[in-house]
C-alpha cells in the first residue's frame, strides 16, 4: 500500500467508472496475510522478476474500474518492469485486501494484517484514491463511508486511535487488542475500541481526509450523516487539542492530566500513565508517535506542523461550504498560536547542522534529535504542506536526519539505508521512510537510488515490508504492509 505515495501526483484523470463490489467473506479465498508470504503470479519481465501478488478478481474486497485504468495507464508507460509491478501490486492493495465491510454510508477498512481500523492508516490508505472521486461514484461512496465511520469513532472515543467493526456490519469484535489489561482514562470499551493510544496525528488525519475528499468530490453529504456527526467529531478534535495544550502543572503545582494509559505492556506511559511532563508552550501534546511507540517528550514537532496545516485547512473547508463560522474562527486562531509556539520551541541550534527542527520537545529544555520513519515525520514536513523543501531550517534538518552522524535512528548497510525506528530496532530501515524521502526529494539521482532500494528489498515478494535489516535482506518484519 505505502508505495502508492510515490505516484500521488502522477495520477491521471480516469474515464467514468462502473464498479461491481464483491461479497466480502468468501470461504474459498485465502487470507492475504498468508497469501503474501510467498511469490504467486507471473513474474515481471524485469531483472528481479517480481511476482504478480494481487488476489484473483473474485477474492478482492472491492473493484474499481477507475483504479484499474490508472494502473494500466501508468504501468504501460513505465520503463522499469519491476517498478511497474511493484506499483501494480501496492497501489491497488487497499481495495484488493482491506475493505472488510461497507454499506451505503459506512466503510470498515482494516490496517493490513491487523483486524482493526486505525484512524491514521485508513486515512492514508484512501488518500491515494482521492483524485479519482469525481470519476468513480462507487469509490467516492466507499471513501465517504470511511469518513463517516471515522467521525462516529471520534465522537464516541476521541482519545482512541484504532477500532473494532461497527455494529451494523454484523462482524464480531476481534480478539486480543494490545490494550487488554490496560487502565485507560477516559475509559474505553474494547467491544468498540481496538486500542486507545492517543495520537494527535490520527485526529488530524481525519481532518485531512475530509478536506481532500471535499476538494475532489464537492460532496457535502459527509456534513449531514448521523445528524451532523461530522461536526461532533470536529468539535471533539478541537476539544482534545485544547486539553493537550494545557501544561502538566497548574498555578498551584498540581498535576493536570486529561488522558492516562498504563498497564502491563512496555509501551504504556510513565508517571502512572500520564507520560513525561510538559511545560506551558502553546504546543499540542501527544502520547504516541505514528510508529505506535510512546513519545520521549510530549510535543512532537511533525505533529505540530500537521496540526497547523490541517486546522487552517478545516477553516478553509468550512468557509467554502458556508458552515460553522465559530469553528472556522477557533481553528484559525489555534493554528496561528501553534505556529508561533512551533517556531519558538520546536527548533534547536546544533553545532554541526545549524538550526534544525527537533523531533520532540518538552518546553523544559529536553529535545529528541532524531527522526522516525512513519508520517508525520521531520522528513515529511514539505509533504505535510507546512514549509517547502527549500526552507533553510528544513534543509538543515533533512541533512541531519538522513545522515549517519546526525540521526541515531539512521540505519545503513549494503542492503538498504534510511530512517529506522525504535519500534523495531536501530538496524531495521523502514521502506515507508524511503518513500517519504522520495516524495520530498528534489534530487533525481537520489530518487532513483531510493527506488532501487525499494525494488530490491521485497525479498522476491513484490510487496513492501514494514522494515528490512540493513545487512540481511531476508531479515524483515511483515511480508506485506
Amino acid at each position: 500500500m505505502v508505495i502508492a505515495l510515490l505516484f500521488l501526483l502522477a495520477l491521471l484523470p480516469a474515464a467514468s467508472a462502473t464498479v461491481a463490489p464483491n461479497l466480502h467473506h468468501r470461504d474459498a479465498c485465502e487470507d492475504f496475510a498468508s497469501y503474501a508470504t510467498r511469490p504467486e503470479g507471473t513474474p515481471s519481465k524485469g531483472p528481479l522478476g517480481l511476482p504478480f501478488m494481487r488476489p484473483a478478481p473474485g477474492c478482492r474486497t472491492f473493484n474499481s474500474t477507475a483504479v484499474e485504468k490508472v494502473v494500466a495507464n501508468l504501468t504501460s508507460r513505465m520503463k522499469d518492469p519491476d517498478l511497474a509491478r511493484l506499483f501494480e501490486n501496492t497501489y491497488t492493495n487497499t481495495l484488493d485486501t482491506t475493505v472488510k465491510w461497507f454499506n451505503d454510508n459506512l466503510t470498515f477498512v482494516v490496517t493490513g494484517d491487523i483486524p482493526a481500523e486505525w484512524l491514521r492508516d485508513s486515512s492514508n490508505q484512501f488518500k491515494v484514491y482521492i483524485p479519482l472521486m469525481a470519476q468513480d461514484a462507487p469509490l467516492q461512496q466507499l471513501t465517504r463511508g470511511v469518513i463517516n465511520l471515522q467521525a462516529r469513532y471520534i465522537t464516541e472515543y476521541p482519545y482512541c486511535n484504532a477500532f473494532q467493526p461497527p455494529q451494523e456490519s454484523g462482524l464480531p469484535p476481534e480478539c486480543c487488542s494490545g490494550d487488554t489489561g490496560a487502565a485507560v482514562s477516559p475509559p474505553d470499551d474494547l467491544s468498540i475500541v481496538w486500542t486507545c493510544g492517543y495520537e494527535l496525528d490520527s485526529l488530524l488525519s481525519f481532518l485531512q481526509l475530509s478536506r481532500r475528499y471535499y476538494e475532489f468530490s464537492k460532496d457535502m453529504s459527509i456534513f449531514a450523516f448521523d445528524n451532523g456527526g461530522w461536526f461532533s467529531a470536529v468539535e471533539n478534535v478541537l476539544q482534545v487539542i485544547d486539553e493537550q495544550i494545557v501544561p502538566t502543572y497548574d498555578a498551584g503545582g498540581n498535576v493536570v492530566s486529561f488522558y492516562n494509559i498504563s498497564g502491563p505492556n512496555q509501551q504504556y506511559m510513565k508517571n502512572n500513565g500520564r507520560g513525561p511532563p510538559k511545560a506551558n508552550t502553546g504546543l499540542i501534546g501527544t502520547t504516541y508517535r505514528p510508529s505506535d511507540d510512546v513519545v520521549y517528550f510530549p510535543y512532537n514537532i511533525p505533529h505540530q506542523a500537521m496540526a497547523i496545516v490541517e486546522l487552517r485547512g478545516l477553516a478553509s473547508l468550512l468557509k467554502q461550504v458556508g458552515l460553522r463560522p465559530d469553528i472556522q474562527a477557533a481553528a484559525t486562531k489555534r493554528a496561528s498560536s501553534v505556529e508561533a509556539a512551533l517556531w519558538k520551541w520546536g527548533t534547536v541550534l546544533t553545532k554541526d547542522w545549524g538550526e534544525v527542527f527537533a523531533y520532540e520537545v518538552d518546553g523544559f529544555g529536553g529535545a529528541a534529535i532524531q527522526d522516525d520513519a512513519n508520517v508525520p515525520s521531520l522528513v515529511s514536513i514539505p509533504y505535510l504542506g507546512f514549509v517547502n523543501a527549500t526552507n533553510p531550517i528544513y534543509a538543515n534538518t533533512r541533512k541531519m536526519v538522513l545522515s549517519t552522524a546526525g540521526n541515531p535512528y539512521y540505519g545503513f548497510g549494503p542492503v538498504i539505508r534510511g530512517v529506522s525506528s525504535p519500534h523495531i530496532d536501530e538496524k531495521h530501515v523502514w521502506p515507508m521512510g524511503l518513500i517519504t524521502e522520495v516524495v520530498t526529494s528534489t534530487d533525481d539521482a537520489d530518487i532513483l537510488l531510493k527506488l532501487e532500494y525499494l525494488k530490491n528489498t521485497t525479498t522476491g515478494l513484490g510487496l513492501m515490508h514494514e522494515s528490512v535489516n540493513t545487512h540481511n535482506v531476508q531479515d524483515y518484519t511483515r511480508p506485506w504492509l
